[in-house]
């Protein structure tokens, strides 16, 4: 057989299109993230939000990402327990750190965020706030995050929020809306935060 002027036995050309056949097929994209390990249902969860957790009661605590310390995160994993930073997204509380860089124009007088603005304003102007809690419960070694508030946020800013959880390293479980890439049941807690 003669293959673009060149003599080339049939065995090879059988040995190279059996093997072009058995080779793997190669993914749409060039990285597939890991599958993120489900969470046991069985799991004891406590909220301690006010009060500091009883370590004996739970396997998982989910605490207040402002006032929650380092080093409280820091014992709860030297119990072999696991945190869950508490992060109302959608509440501009005044003596928060970052209560005074949310524009007073992207805020109602109850102090939650106006959802019902403008998207690309609140993508541009408020997801950089929220992403930077984000990196506060990641920065005190918090294992997920447990977001509230986000009820009538954007689907775009929900998403990039997700995203940038998982960005992160912090699996997510949201409270008051639903997403297709959340991570965690959080249950039911005190209607901390809320109006």
């Amino acid at each position: 057989m003669q293959v673009a002027g060149v003599r080339v036995p049939v065995s090879a050309v059988v040995v190279l299109a059996c093997v072009a056949c058995a080779a793997p097929t190669r993914p749409a994209h060039w990285y597939e993230a890991p599958a993120r390990p489900a969470v046991p249902d069985s799991l004891r969860w406590q909220w301690a939000l006010t009060a500091p957790p009883q370590v004996t009661a739970a396997d998982v605590f989910v605490l207040d990402g402002f006032t929650t310390d380092a080093s409280l995160v820091e014992d709860l994993h030297a119990e072999r327990r696991r945190a869950v930073c508490y992060l109302p997204l959608g509440e501009v509380r005044r003596g928060r750190p970052d209560a005074a860089r949310f524009p007073a124009d992207l805020t109602r007088p109850d102090g939650l965020v106006r959802w019902d603005a403008p998207e690309a304003r609140l993508r541009e102007q408020v997801t950089p706030i929220l992403t930077d809690r984000l990196r506060l419960c990641r920065d005190k070694g918090f294992d997920a995050a447990a977001l509230d508030l986000l009820a009538g946020a954007p689907r775009s800013v929900v998403d990039h929020l997700v995203d940038q959880a998982h960005d992160l390293s912090l699996p997510v479980g949201l409270l008051d809306t639903t997403h297709d890439d959340a991570d965690l049941k959080v249950p039911d807690g005190p209607a901390y935060g809320r109006p």
